[in-house]
């Protein structure tokens, strides 16, 4: 009778630590896929960002084939640059 009693606190307490570790497990995988998702949309922004720098530096490549190399149009490039950032800022805000 007393390895009876011995059993049912053994599983009593087994149980326990299962549902205890179970709903540990379950809270990171649930932060785990908040984290992936945040770093899926991190990721959507630096490549729409890339996209934009790359369409960026093809046209001073054209405009420099075009005109050659002239300080005021470098000087232009940059300002449409940080305007164009500036404006893209303000529309995810």
């Amino acid at each position: 009778m007393d390895s009876l009693i011995h059993a049912d606190i053994f599983f009593f307490v087994t149980t326990i630590v299962v549902v205890i570790v179970g709903a540990a497990l379950t809270a990171v995988l649930v932060y785990l896929a908040r984290v992936l998702s945040d770093i899926k949309k991190i990721t959507a922004q630096v490549h729409e960002e890339t996209v934009l720098f790359r369409e960026d530096i093809r046209g001073l490549r054209q405009d420099m084939q075009r005109e050659g190399f002239k300080i005021a149009r470098f000087i232009d490039f940059f300002k449409k640059l940080l305007k164009h950032k500036k404006t893209s800022r303000s529309k995810n805000s």
